[in-house]
């Protein structure tokens, strides 16, 4: 959507093209410096619940820009105000995706695939990532001169169903080792996830706290015992020794 920002402002909102320019760039900083500041949130707060707080963000301003240029369309307030007023939205709005949307499908399937398949499937939804891109730039301009301001009431849609998906099938990941995320579908079957408490909450779940004790213990216990027996070969083999020297002496 950035690299339409400047035709954006110009076919969708009639400014002037140097405006455009000055307004795409300040889109660009807004958006760098949002992208900055997700990593904070999205550890902070979980994957689950930035990614729907912020297609929620998202869905929002699609919907008031939507209404601002259908208002403006129609000739029915003022057309100066009602530019603003969806300009704004177009920032916040790259505030908000930068803040989830942006970061998180890159980070999450690193996190949430097994490691026999995790380089494969990063490198599937990549591709996808890249794809959608590349459609959103082809689809954009003609749905503008073609749809005027019911083009935008199609992302209002596609981002705000993003939030049932992810509160109903996208377990949580964060404050998870990878090897609890393999644990989890290897005891989970349901694909639904919203009513299980381990694959929602944000804090590690205790039990996988309790087994990883438990595995440490044992490993310290067998490193005791190994040490153990590893002593009582050098005290062995040292008898034996000071026998052959005697036998040898004799």
């Amino acid at each position: 959507m950035l690299i339409l920002n400047r035709y954006i402002f110009i076919h969708a909102i009639n400014l002037n093209e140097l405006l455009a320019r000055i307004l795409a760039a300040a889109g660009s900083v807004d958006y760098l410096i949002f992208s900055f500041l997700a990593w904070f949130f999205i550890e902070r707060y979980g994957r689950r619940r930035v990614m729907m707080c912020s297609a929620f963000a998202c869905s929002t301003c699609w919907t008031i820009i939507s209404i601002a240029l259908g208002l403006s369309q129609n000739g029915k307030g003022d057309t100066y105000k009602l530019g603003a007023l969806a300009t704004t939205f177009f920032f916040v709005f790259f505030a908000s995706f930068a803040l989830g949307v942006l970061g998180v499908p890159w980070l999450y399937p690193t996190e949430i695939n097994h490691i026999s398949f995790r380089a494969k499937g990063a490198s599937l939804a990549m591709a996808t990532n890249w794809i959608m891109n590349y459609m959103v730039a082809q689809v954009t301009p003609p749905g503008i001169a073609n749809l005027g301001y019911k083009f935008w009431i199609i992302w209002a849609v596609i981002c705000f169903s993003f939030i049932p998906i992810t509160y109903f099938f996208y377990p949580e990941t964060a404050n998870r080792s990878l090897e609890d995320i393999d644990r989890y579908f290897a005891e989970h079957r349901n694909i639904f996830v919203f009513r299980d408490k381990v694959a929602t909450q944000l804090k590690r779940p205790e039990m996988w706290e309790r087994m990883d004790e438990e595995v440490a213990r044992r490993a310290e216990e067998e490193k005791i015992r190994n040490g153990e027996q590893v002593e009582g070969g050098s005290e062995d083999g040292g008898e034996k020794g000071e026998q052959e020297v005697m036998y040898l002496e004799k």
